[in-house]
């Protein structure tokens, strides 16, 4: 039962996060065409050499992909805080706070992910704050769309997985663009523990022609 409790949720929990997340990211393509088309050749590619099949070696090595998500991830954190609870004492390093056993702590990860402390320029999307050079000079808990530690969210890998492979059929078929109606800044709704867009987020899809 837990097994069949934990397989339902992670389907059900999922659906309007990863929904929302690809929105958001089909929003930010749409507004820079250099990134998306970046995207859209390592897809191709990718693709070719996995014998044009859209099947796990072809998600897994998706690299590019990873940065646009972690960075969508990190602009529209769809939980704005996290909860948790210390299971020991525990002394600040360098203050004289004590985080008592029992004591209830609330993670600010919207505030942490758009803190230009951490990302200069947050409001700015670049995929390349992502890259393995730039990731390993930010600390620790710095970017935690998922949680972190033994209570990270379960279902990333499958949420990452789904992403991915929507992202990429769409962007085999299409060429996303803004429109007349498109929101620029994005009216976000609040308050809230989840973030979407208030008036939802209109693009156009131009069809690719291929010979």
């Amino acid at each position: 039962m837990d097994i069949i409790g934990n397989a339902i949720l992670m389907f059900v929990a999922g659906a309007e996060t990863v929904s929302i997340t690809i929105c958001f990211c089909l929003y930010q393509l749409a507004l820079n065409k250099d990134v998306q088309d970046k995207l859209r050749k390592e897809i191709v590619t990718t693709k070719a050499k996995s014998g044009g099949q859209l099947n796990n070696d072809f998600l897994t090595n998706l690299h590019y992909i990873n940065m646009v998500l972690e960075e969508v991830s990190r602009m529209y954190s769809i939980t704005t805080i996290i909860f948790r609870r210390a299971t020991k004492n525990y002394k600040v390093p360098g203050q004289s706070l004590v985080i008592e056993k029992g004591q209830r702590i609330v993670l600010p990860s919207y505030s942490i992910h758009n803190d230009p402390k951490y990302y200069p320029n947050p409001n700015t999307f670049d995929p390349e704050r992502f890259s393995t050079e730039e990731k390993v000079k930010r600390l620790n808990g710095t970017y935690i769309p998922f949680g972190d530690g033994p209570r990270m969210c379960i279902g990333k890998r499958l949420a990452e997985l789904e992403m991915k492979l929507v992202l990429s059929k769409i962007l085999l078929k299409y060429e996303i663009l803004p429109c007349e109606k498109t929101e620029v800044p994005l009216n976000i709704r609040g308050p809230g523990n989840i973030v979407n867009p208030k008036n939802g987020i209109w693009l156009s899809f131009k069809p690719i022609i291929t010979n």
